[in-house]
């Protein structure tokens, strides 16, 4: 009879005290054996059948009741998708579940919502804050995985949502909730069930504090989508971000902004972005089309550039983008433009609470240093993109076309973007070439 530990799954023909692979103590058990129907029986009751033989059925899809969270999806829940949702504690998963789980069993049908972390009258009055009242709307607070599933039996619920995997326990399997062993079994059951009755289901995952979803990666290789909610808890913005789906386009996102009601869709985040920002332009400011998945979005870049005092290390603070990657512009222009700013504290920050690692920010970053350091701002209704090389030329971006739609779209005059030195009027707007940073630092004056 082989033994399994029940941390990690490691397989053995004899047991030991101490597992070889994680090093938990006591943690070898006997496996069940390979003719158990259990491990045996086929995962969905399928049949094996040659390519041509698999029918494609038309799949109707749940709309979630927020068009921009459909969109990232690619139309909406699939039946028996299984989405693994991560975000840090308190930034807003529960809430924005809740309202998906409201819509959904108003639309469509009973929806279960498992809660191992919170009681059933803690939910209710996050429910009742946000306004979610639903009597298809199911709450069930549980950790073990058969009343969970017995539940499921009861309601026949057409979507689940599950938080957190962390917290859910077989009791079937050795080792504590949260343990590897456990999170593979109980997101192998729960998908199983998703998948044959064609039930929706979110799976909510913790994050580590490197941003990744805390347990073994094969639980978010099971899953069909996987998504993370983005943000800082000083700002109302939220990003949901998808980094896989099975179902359509991977790195889209959707903005949110958290307020008393629950989590409100931004339709437009350039014009949400950019609300604030003075029509008198400013030194130091600089309007950037970033990308985010498949959504240009223009955003406000702020640069400030100050003395040191003559003591004390020059300080290099950036929010929202990569400080790395800052560090280099700042050689790039020392270097080709011959702007000396190692003596000088350099500040960026994205307004609005938005972080992105974009290279297409950079030649954004080097024309609000610029702006800032020589007090002078750019061409009012100006926007400005492009990947800049060590050398200092201006490499392509990404769907250029439809930045350049977007800044028109927000009324924007002029754009300068990659590519050849000559100027573009393109249904309204100048759209300015350049190849090196030379050029653009002279198309927006500030040479």
């Amino acid at each position: 009879m082989p033994f399994v530990c029940s941390e990690c799954g490691h397989r053995s023909v004899k047991w030991f005290g101490r597992c070889p692979t994680c090093g938990a103590w006591d943690s070898f058990g006997e496996a069940r054996s390979e003719d158990d129907p259990a491990e045996t029986s086929s995962w969905l009751g399928e049949e094996l059948q040659t390519i041509d033989q698999v029918a494609v059925n038309q799949v109707e899809r749940l709309a979630t009741g927020m068009p921009e969270l459909d969109r990232l999806l690619g139309g909406g829940l699939i039946p028996g998708g299984v989405i693994l949702f991560g975000g840090e504690p308190g930034i807003g998963k529960s809430t924005l579940l809740l309202q998906i789980g409201e819509v959904v069993a108003r639309h469509r049908g009973p929806v279960l919502y498992v809660s191992g972390e919170e009681s059933e009258g803690q939910v209710k009055l996050r429910a009742s804050r946000i306004g979610v009242d639903n009597e298809r709307l199911y709450v069930l607070s549980e950790q073990s995985l058969a009343r969970i599933v017995a539940a499921i039996e009861q309601v026949s619920p057409v979507a689940l949502i599950v938080d957190s995997i962390q917290t859910t326990v077989d009791e079937r399997t050795a080792g504590e909730a949260g343990s590897l062993r456990q999170l593979r079994e109980v997101s192998n059951e729960l998908i199983r069930r998703a998948k044959s009755r064609q039930m929706a289901t979110f799976l909510v995952g913790h994050i580590t504090k490197e941003g990744a979803f805390a347990g073994p990666k094969s639980v978010e290789h099971l899953v069909d989508v996987a998504v993370y909610l983005e943000g800082s808890r000083g700002e109302d913005v939220r990003i949901l971000r998808s980094v896989k789906n099975r179902f359509g386009a991977t790195h889209e996102v959707v903005v949110y902004r958290m307020t008393a009601e629950g989590m409100a869709e931004i339709a437009d985040p350039s014009r949400f972005f950019l609300d604030d920002m003075e029509t008198e332009p400013r030194p130091g400011t600089v309007v950037v089309p970033i990308l985010e998945g498949t959504r240009p979005i223009l955003v406000e870049m702020q640069a400030l550039v100050a003395p040191t005092g003559g003591y004390g290390v020059p300080q290099r603070r950036c929010t929202g983008l990569d400080v790395n990657r800052v560090l280099m512009m700042l050689a790039v222009m020392e270097k080709h433009l011959g702007i000396q700013a190692g003596v000088a504290d350099v500040y960026l920050s994205l307004a609005g609470g938005l972080e992105t690692r974009e290279r297409g920010t950079d030649l954004g970053v080097i024309a609000a240093i610029c702006s800032s350091l020589r007090n002078r701002p750019l061409p009012p209704r100006s926007a400005i993109v492009g990947e800049v090389g060590l050398s200092g030329e201006i490499r392509s971006v990404r769907r250029l076309g439809e930045r350049i739609r977007e800044a028109e779209k927000m009324g924007m005059e002029r754009i300068v973007v990659p590519g050849a030195p000559r100027v573009r009027d393109t249904d309204g707007i100048d759209v300015i070439g350049a190849e090196r940073i030379d050029r653009a630092i002279e198309a927006i004056g500030l040479a």
